[in-house]
């Protein structure tokens, strides 16, 4: 139960910007750290990169870690940095993976949003079906709370990332993930009810 109990310090502690590890211990950790990342940088965004299938996710996967380790430390107990990066870069590489997956699933505010005002040359009927669309689903999202309706125009409309809008916001990204998949299921049902109706 201690070593449990102290990584929770450990990590808690390292969310509030104080690191359990003296200062000459830290900077030893990020010395070494320093060193596996540049012996091992290209390797590790090879490796990201077939996870991700793009050079500049597995870029930014690669960077994401070393950051991470950076301002959190390693920790104790860690013997080899290169084979810590390693495993930190591949799961976060799965984590974004996951989140990609989920944000495609739950997408269909893009198809909500893409359905752009018609055209000044549609007929006056594709004009009108476009505009009672639109009006649904401004309808739809004055149904809910304040603040889902945030989480929509900061993720959709000013195409920020959901963990900058959790930042934003002060919630876990987790919760900006489900509200605004709650936010996009409502607007898409109210939708397809004035379809139908």
């Amino acid at each position: 139960m201690g070593s449990y109990r102290q990584e929770l310090a450990y990590q808690k502690g390292c969310r509030l910007g104080v690191h359990p590890l003296g200062r000459d211990e830290l900077a030893e950790q990020r010395r070494r750290l320093l060193a596996a990342y540049r012996e091992y940088e290209r390797l590790l965004i090879d490796s990201a990169q077939v996870m991700m299938g793009c050079r500049s996710r597995a870029e930014d996967v690669v960077q994401d870690a070393f950051l991470k380790l950076w301002e959190q430390g390693t920790g104790r107990g860690v013997q080899d940095e290169g084979r810590y990066l390693f495993r930190v870069v591949r799961n976060l590489a799965i984590d974004r993976l996951r989140r990609l997956s989920l944000e495609k699933r739950h997408s269909a505010c893009s198809s909500l949003m893409a359905q752009e005002p018609a055209p000044p040359s549609a007929s006056p009927e594709q004009r009108m079906v476009g505009s009672d669309a639109l009006q649904q689903v401004l309808a739809a999202l004055a149904e809910l709370p304040a603040r889902m309706q945030r989480v929509l125009v900061l993720s959709r409309l000013e195409g920020r990332t959901q963990r900058d809008v959790a930042r934003h916001l002060g919630v876990s990204p987790t919760l900006v993930n489900f509200m605004l998949r709650d936010t996009l299921a409502h607007c898409r049902n109210r939708l397809e009810a004035g379809r139908t109706a």
